[in-house]
């Protein structure tokens, strides 16, 4: 009988698919350093307040330049359109120190909303005269020439407002009233409002705001 053949053995390589070389496991971020993200959670932590400063200066800067474009808030000011439609009201010249300062009051708020440059708000401001006030601005600007009438500044505007719509005798009265007024009891508010309201009319006797803090201080009740 014939001895059996052996049989060779058979080299299987790994890519026939019968013998894989096992995959090496992977290894996450936290598994292999748990202190690795600790270390970046700290660095986050570092950056966020300039991250967040660099946030708030971009939307800053956006902010301008949205301004910018409509005219309210840039270097250029208003346009007209844009003052009329803040709603100034008109003055007419009559009603004396108290209609005044109220005209002057919401004119400057209208100023502040529409964004006007000081070279603008005469020019505007004159815009809401009418009848015997008019009259006036308009012999102003035949005396000093329409340039240097609209040149002047809003405080110059102002004075000669108050020189011309406020009679001597009644700016003297309410000079009279600030210099003797005083708290009723324990009327604090009601002494505080008066106090400013005489103020805005009467505003040399309070300039600077030493004289200011002095003269409501006396007018206290001990």
């Amino acid at each position: 009988m014939a001895p059996k053949r052996q049989r060779r053995p058979i080299n299987r390589s790994p890519m026939s698919g019968s013998f894989r070389t096992p995959k090496k496991a992977k290894k996450t971020i936290a598994g292999e350093s748990p202190a690795f993200q600790q270390i970046i959670n700290q660095q986050l932590e570092a950056l966020l307040p300039e991250i967040v400063n660099h946030v708030s200066a971009q939307m800053g800067n956006g902010t301008q330049q949205e301004g910018a474009g409509t005219g309210g808030s840039g270097s250029n000011g208003c346009t007209y359109k844009e003052f009329v439609a803040c709603k100034p009201k008109e003055f007419d010249g009559k009603g004396g120190s108290v209609t005044l300062t109220r005209w002057v009051e919401k004119m400057e708020q209208v100023m502040d909303i529409s964004g006007c440059t000081e070279g603008q708000k005469v020019k505007y401001a004159a815009s809401s005269l009418v009848n015997k006030a008019l009259t006036w601005w308009n012999t102003q600007i035949q005396a000093r020439g329409r340039v240097a009438a609209m040149g002047m500044t809003w405080e110059d505007f102002k004075a000669l407002m108050v020189e011309e719509f406020c009679p001597s005798n009644e700016m003297q009265k309410l000079e009279e009233e600030l210099w003797n007024h005083t708290m009723v009891g324990a009327n604090h508010a009601g002494y505080t409002d008066k106090f400013h309201e005489l103020a805005r009319m009467v505003p040399h006797l309070v300039t600077p705001e030493s004289k200011r803090i002095d003269r409501y201080i006396r007018g206290l009740v001990p």
